[in-house]
C-alpha cells in the first residue's frame, strides 16, 4: 500500500537562507581545514537561531534555511551570526576564510514534513545570492518590519531583477557594524615563548570553561570522564598517570564527581589495592554530551591553523611537553 502523503501547512514566516561563498574553491584548496572550520560556523549559528527562537528546516552542505516567527528575531539572528564569523576571521588567512551571505525574507511559506517550500523560501534564497560575502541582504517586505525597530543601518539597493521572478524585487542591505579589531599582540609576545604559552593556555582555559562551567567541573575534571570513558575500572594512581597530574589532585576531583554522582567505585580491588573506578550512568551521559562541545570549542582556538598547521603544532607541542618531563622525572 501506499503511504498517504504528509499533509502540507500554509503559514507566514521570517525566512533565513545562507551558504558559504566560495565554498567550491575553498574544499579544493584545504577540504579538512575548510570542514573544521564551517562544523565550527555551524556549530555557533544552530545556537544562535535556536536563541533567537527559529527553527532549522532545511540544510544541505553548506546551506542553511530556517524560519522565524518574527522578521526582527531572524535580522538580530542574521547580524549576530555575521559579528561572530567576522570576529573569527580576523585571525584567519583570507584565503581560508569561511564567510556566509545571509538573506532574509517575511511571505508564505509551505511546510511539509519540517521542510519548508514556496515562494517565500525562493525569494529568500535570491536575496542570499544578492548579498556579498559576510553581509545581510532583505526583500522589500522584510525590511519593512525591522527598518523601525532595530538601530540598523540600510543601503536600499532598489528594485533587483532576479531569477524565476518576473517582477523585481526590492532589496537592501545591512550595514555590518565595524568590528573593533583585535588588540595587536605586542612584539615581546610574539617573540617570547612564555608569553605565547601563558596567553595560549589563557584562551584554551576559557573556551573550556565555557562549555564546563554550567556543569560546576573544574576545568581538569573532563579529563578525568574521558579517561573512564575510555578505560573504565582503572584505579586513582592510573588515572593521575593518564591525564598528567599529582595523585592528590586525582584523589580530590575522583572525591567531588562521586559527590555530584558521576563517579562510583566499583567492587574489588585493583592491582595496586584500591577500588577501581567508573562512570554512573549520570556520568556517561555527560561524557556523551560535552565531547562535541569540547571538540568544537578546541576547532575554534585552532581556527586560523591549516590541517597540516595543526598537526605540526600538536608534534611541537608533544615534544616540549615530553622534555620537560623527562628533566623533572626523578633520577
Amino acid at each position: 500500500m501506499n503511504k498517504p502523503s504528509s499533509a502540507i501547512q500554509r503559514r507566514l514566516a521570517a525566512i533565513l537562507c545562507a551558504d558559504v561563498a566560495g565554498y567550491s574553491r575553498l574544499m579544493n584548496a584545504d577540504e579538512a581545514g575548510t570542514l573544521r572550520l564551517l562544523n565550527s560556523h555551524r556549530e555557533m549559528m544552530d545556537r544562535q537561531i535556536a536563541e533567537c527562537g527559529g527553527r532549522i528546516a532545511n540544510t544541505a552542505g553548506d546551506s542553511i534555511l530556517a524560519e522565524f516567527p518574527s522578521a526582527v528575531d531572524a535580522v538580530r539572528c542574521a547580524v549576530g551570526i555575521q559579528e561572530r564569523i567576522a570576529a573569527v576571521n580576523q585571525e584567519v588567512p583570507e584565503e581560508r576564510r569561511v564567510t556566509f551571505r545571509v538573506g532574509i525574507h517575511v511571505g508564505e511559506v509551505m511546510i511539509r514534513n519540517g521542510d519548508l517550500y514556496g515562494d517565500g523560501v525562493n525569494v529568500a534564497a535570491r536575496m542570499e545570492q544578492v548579498a556579498y560575502p559576510g553581509s545581510v541582504c532583505l526583500s522589500g517586505s522584510a525590511h519593512e518590519f525591522v527598518h523601525r525597530a532595530l538601530p540598523l543601518l540600510f543601503d536600499d539597493l532598489g528594485p533587483q531583477m532576479v531569477k524565476n521572478f518576473e517582477e523585481p524585487i526590492r532589496t537592501y542591505l545591512i550595514h555590518s557594524s565595524e568590528q573593533q579589531p583585535s588588540r595587536a599582540l605586542p612584539p615581546v609576545h610574539r617573540h617570547n615563548e612564555f608569553h605565547l604559552g601563558r596567553r595560549f593556555q589563557a584562551i584554551c582555559l576559557n573556551a573550556l570553561r565555557e562549555v564546563i562551567k554550567p556543569e560546576g567541573l573544574t576545568a581538569v575534571e573532563p579529563a578525568v570522564l574521558a579517561s573512564l570513558n575510555d578505560a573504565p575500572h582503572i584505579d586513582e594512581s592510573y588515572l593521575a598517570e593518564r591525564i598528567g597530574v599529582e595523585r592528590a589532585s586525582a584523589q580530590r576531583m575522583v572525591k567531588h564527581l562521586e559527590a555530584k554522582g558521576l563517579v562510583s567505585r566499583a567492587a574489588g580491588l585493583s592491582r595496586r589495592g584500591s577500588h577501581p573506578l567508573e562512570l554512573t550512568p549520570a556520568g556517561a551521559e555527560l561524557w556523551k554530551r560535552l565531547h562535541p562541545m569540547i571538540l568544537g570549542a578546541a576547532d575554534r582556538i585552532m581556527a586560523p591553523l591549516s590541517e597540516h598547521e595543526r598537526e605540526t603544532l600538536h608534534d611541537l607541542l608533544a615534544r616540549v611537553i615530553k622534555a620537560n618531563a623527562r628533566r623533572a622525572a626523578p633520577h
